[in-house]
């Protein structure tokens, strides 16, 4: 039985439920992040824990800026335990430049409608494409 393969389906499936929740209610579960930390024990790499440090630069940002959400940087945490350091820098940098990507479209068919775009979007929708991007690609 691959362990790693039914640890990322699990992964996936919870960040997918998390998105709906913070999409929604703008707000994330803390069940999930633990559930998602736990799924670390599926396919335990004691070197995976050097993913805590790229989930403190996050926390430190967090911190200093005041624009990153508490359940974002928790969720950042428990992934950062399952994908590792450089795994963790992958997915925060996908889920950053896809939500980049996005808001600028998003930004621009709104200028072209007349409105202007919201300053703040949901986190998790990207973090769940990064996840999804580091198991396709790294």
């Amino acid at each position: 039985m691959d362990f790693a393969v039914i640890q990322s389906a699990l992964i996936i499936s919870l960040l997918i439920y998390d998105s709906a929740k913070d999409i929604k209610y703008r707000e994330i579960p803390n069940e999930i992040s633990a559930a998602i930390a736990l799924a670390m024990v599926l396919d335990f790499n004691v070197q995976n824990l050097w993913g805590l440090a790229a989930a403190a630069v996050f926390f430190i940002t967090a911190l200093f800026t005041g624009k990153i959400g508490g359940g974002d940087v928790k969720l950042i945490i428990a992934l950062s335990v399952v994908c590792g350091l450089w795994g963790t820098v992958f997915l925060l940098f996908s889920a950053q430049l896809s939500m980049l990507v996005f808001y600028a479209a998003y930004a621009v068919i709104l200028k072209i409608n007349g409105k202007k775009a919201e300053k703040s979007l949901p986190f998790v929708p990207f973090i769940t494409l990064g996840y999804i991007l580091l198991k396709i690609f790294y």
